[in-house]
């Protein structure tokens, strides 16, 4: 398979996985059977599709491009995170925070290996926003645990279709809200946060890794160009729901609720993983054919 081949089927297992979720857990388009079979040989196609890029060769970029299919195979299985249903909810949240750390873990020692670049100055700055955002990210993670071990699962059932969903409460709920209801609201706002700084940072980590020559000029730039998109509908979706009257706010608030999706923190990092694979891929390739340059007879 040539490179611009293998390029595309790797880049098409993000949406590939979105829909095995989505048809599974939303519409409800096939039974749990034939979605564990569908999972396993989507696993099975992406491990593949490593395998081609000799991908174990640069672990960084692996972990990037193979943490998406990961979240949506787990996500598949664990189910949507409700507190209908506790014990999925646990699963749920599992993954979620694996998601969560490697993604951190990946971005920091990126840039430490290259601190000494003169490049890495607007990588810092935006790494330590990302440090921050999934911290506060990982606590909104381990109170969805604290709330099925605390026996307040049900009262968080009650509310969390209103509460938990920006959709709804950006827009401004009615009536006095309880404590469940401030709670929930407080942590969904952490996970709006996490998302607005995972898309900064890697936009930034995006222009170090280009600016290196690691990836190509155009992948980078569509990276880049791709992530602040992501992060400007987030923001601007949060501000425009929030200060827009009740007739005007529906879609900002649609907007800010899918751009900060928990599987949307992956989009940059899936990106760049590919980029960072096809460019390696390219480089070792040469760029002329080697002919001989005598021939003795």
């Amino acid at each position: 398979m040539s490179a611009p081949r293998l390029t595309l089927a790797t880049l098409l297992t993000w949406p590939a996985g979105l829909l095995l979720v989505v048809a599974n857990l939303e519409i409800g388009a096939v039974t749990p059977p034939v979605h564990a079979v569908l999972s396993v040989l989507y696993a099975a196609g992406v491990i593949a599709l490593l395998r081609r890029w000799d991908a174990h060769r640069d672990r960084p970029a692996t972990l990037l491009v193979a943490i998406a299919p990961a979240l949506f195979v787990g996500v598949g299985f664990a189910g949507p995170p409700t507190a209908e249903e506790p014990g999925l909810m646990l699963l749920n949240t599992a993954a979620l925070m694996v998601v969560a750390l490697v993604l951190l873990l990946v971005a920091v020692r990126i840039v430490v290996d290259h601190r000494a670049s003169p490049y890495v100055g607007a990588a810092v700055p935006a790494l330590l926003l990302l440090v921050m955002g999934s911290t506060l990210y990982l606590a909104n993670l381990v109170a969805r645990v604290a709330v099925v071990l605390s026996g307040a699962a049900e009262q968080q059932a009650a509310v969390e279709d209103r509460a938990w969903v920006a959709f709804e409460y950006l827009r401004g709920l009615d009536g006095s809200p309880d404590f469940t209801v401030y709670l929930l609201v407080w942590l969904d706002l952490l996970q709006l946060a996490y998302l607005a700084t995972t898309y900064v940072a890697f936009a930034a980590i995006a222009l170090l890794l280009q600016r290196q020559g690691l990836v190509s000029h155009r992948s980078g730039t569509v990276v880049r160009g791709g992530a602040h998109a992501l992060a400007a509908v987030l923001v601007i979706g949060v501000a425009a729901a929030a200060i827009l009257p009740r007739d005007a706010d529906l879609v900002p608030a649609w907007a800010a609720f899918v751009t900060s999706i928990p599987f949307m923190s992956t989009v940059a990092p899936f990106a760049l993983g590919v980029a960072l694979l096809r460019a390696r891929t390219a480089s070792a390739v040469p760029s002329k054919p080697i002919w001989p340059t005598e021939v003795t007879v």
